[in-house]
């Protein structure tokens, strides 16, 4: 909307360059005037019970869905969680696991030096 009122205002002032000097004060007498008037339009519609409820309803609707975010996040949070769990079960079972093996390799190992030795 402010470009439009600029590309008026210059298309006036052109035109008002091509005028006489009294054409021209009267043109930009009217321009302020015209100015004011938008400034005073836009501040009465701003005022407005309608725009008030906008402002409102955009608020509530901020609200909302800051409320939706958070409980998605806490959602996101609780099964983030939930999977490392998982992950640090599975990863404790699979190192006994490896360690079981690891002393039966061991235990192998020591009893066949030991039955070496006794040849």
């Amino acid at each position: 909307m402010r470009l439009i009122l600029t590309c008026a205002a210059l298309g006036l002032a052109l035109t008002a360059a091509a005028c006489s000097k009294p054409t021209q004060d009267k043109t930009s007498a009217d321009l302020k005037a015209a100015g004011a008037q938008v400034g005073a339009a836009a501040k009465d519609v701003a005022a407005t019970p309608e725009m008030k409820a906008v402002g409102s309803d955009i608020k509530q609707g901020a609200a909302e869905a800051g409320e939706k975010l958070k409980a998605g996040a806490d959602q996101a949070g609780e099964k983030i969680k939930a999977g490392a769990e998982q992950a640090g079960d599975k990863i404790k079972a699979g190192a006994e696991k490896a360690g079981d093996k690891t002393d039966a390799a061991l235990n192998d190992a020591q009893q066949k030096v030991e039955a070496a030795g006794k040849k």
